[in-house]
């Protein structure tokens, strides 16, 4: 019987030593490069963005010698990074300092380049003396009360300088879009409705005529920008404007604008009234839930239920989507429309369309009650 030699099982052995050599060095060698793997994907994660979609910001104020270690948990605790560590070793690495005292607006949607990029320049906070804003669908009058609050400037002397018919005639020789239109009979704010609805901020020292000027600006530019439209539409801008005012007044979704201006050309088209209840509330001065027939008879170039084709001016502020409505409305055969009040799935409230004056009057039967429950739960 043969036996194996000493150098047979010597070799057998390195063998097996070799095998697990190789083994536990091929484990060392994963575990290093998924370490290493997992250590990029970390500090890949904490130098982005902790939400780049954000759209909220944080005021943070930064002291007179703060050093990145003081930053980087100044950051983390107004949740702007993910790690005031990785922060302080990847300034460090990539040798950035030089951070300006300040107060500064940063954002969630800032990387941290971004981040040291700003608290290097000292691109400080500026907080505006004057924040107007303007939501679509004001009237002039509810501009003025704005406008007087947050400028601190008497209602008066706004309500005195925007009638003032030298002062109108001045901006109409240096506005292409204003023309005789905003002086003729029957007007009642011969800018109503010019004065775009969105934010604006001054400082302090600011005029009124500048503030009003600013506000003109936007519309000046939605008139450029939709002049050859116009041209082909066969109404002025006023007119355009006008009729977007309604629109704006009745609906609230860009669909229903669209529809609302639809059913409009189709009245106009066919020799209807607008009657357009808002006409008659800027014309009377009061809003309700519904229309008296005493409102009805107001004598007003406004009210639509009184005279014929689009009312003598705006009624209101008006936002570009409703202007486009008007420029570009839906092809539809609707003649009537009922807008129900808000309730649950329709939190801006329904907007029902109809071709038949009959159908139409059975949703306002149908849902009048909502409307006086609306109206009395708001109330109180």
């Amino acid at each position: 019987m043969n036996h194996p030699s000493m150098s047979d099982e010597k070799r057998a052995r390195n063998r097996i030593v070799r095998r697990i050599t190789v083994v536990i060095l091929a484990i060392f060698l994963l575990v290093i490069a998924t370490g290493s793997a997992l250590a990029y994907v970390f500090v890949k994660r904490s130098v982005e963005p902790i939400d780049p979609t954000s759209t909220e910001t944080v005021e943070v104020e930064v002291p007179l010698g703060a050093g990145s270690g003081y930053i980087g948990e100044l950051l983390e605790e107004n949740g702007l990074v993910r790690s005031s560590t990785i922060f302080r070793f990847y300034t460090r690495f990539k040798n950035e300092s030089s951070f300006q005292a300040g107060t500064y607006t940063l954002s969630p949607s800032q990387s941290i380049d971004e981040l040291i990029e700003t608290l290097q320049t000292g691109k400080v906070i500026v907080v505006p003396d004057i924040k107007l804003v303007i939501p679509e669908g004001f009237t002039i009058d509810q501009v003025i009360a704005r406008l007087a609050k947050v400028a601190e400037i008497p209602k008066e002397e706004i309500s005195e300088q925007l009638s003032d018919r030298e002062y109108i005639q001045s901006l109409v020789n240096e506005h292409e879009m204003l023309t005789e239109e905003v002086l003729q009979d029957g007007i009642y704010h011969p800018l109503e409705g010019y004065l775009f609805p969105a934010t604006y901020e001054f400082n302090k020292g600011v005029t009124l005529n500048e503030i009003i000027d600013e506000m003109l600006l936007p519309t000046e530019s939605m008139y450029q920008e939709y002049k050859g439209r116009l041209a082909d539409s066969g109404r002025t801008f006023h007119e355009t404007l006008s009729l977007a005012s309604v629109v704006e007044k009745e609906a609230v979704s860009t669909e229903d604008r669209k529809e609302i201006a639809g059913v409009f050309e189709n009245r106009l088209n066919d020799g209807m009234r607008l009657q357009s209840d808002p006409t008659v509330w800027y014309g009377t001065g009061e809003t309700s839930i519904f229309t008296s027939f005493a409102d009805l008879e107001n004598d007003s170039l406004y009210n639509t239920y009184r005279y014929e084709g689009i009312p003598v001016g705006p009624i209101a502020a008006v936002s570009r989507d409703a202007f486009e409505a008007v420029l570009n409305p839906n092809d539809t055969e609707n003649i009537y429309f009922y807008a129900r009040p808000p309730r649950e799935g329709f939190p801006n409230g329904e907007v029902l369309f109809e071709v038949n004056y009959e159908d139409h009057q059975q949703n306002v039967n149908k849902y009048r009650s909502e409307w006086e429950a609306f109206e009395e739960a708001n109330s109180n």
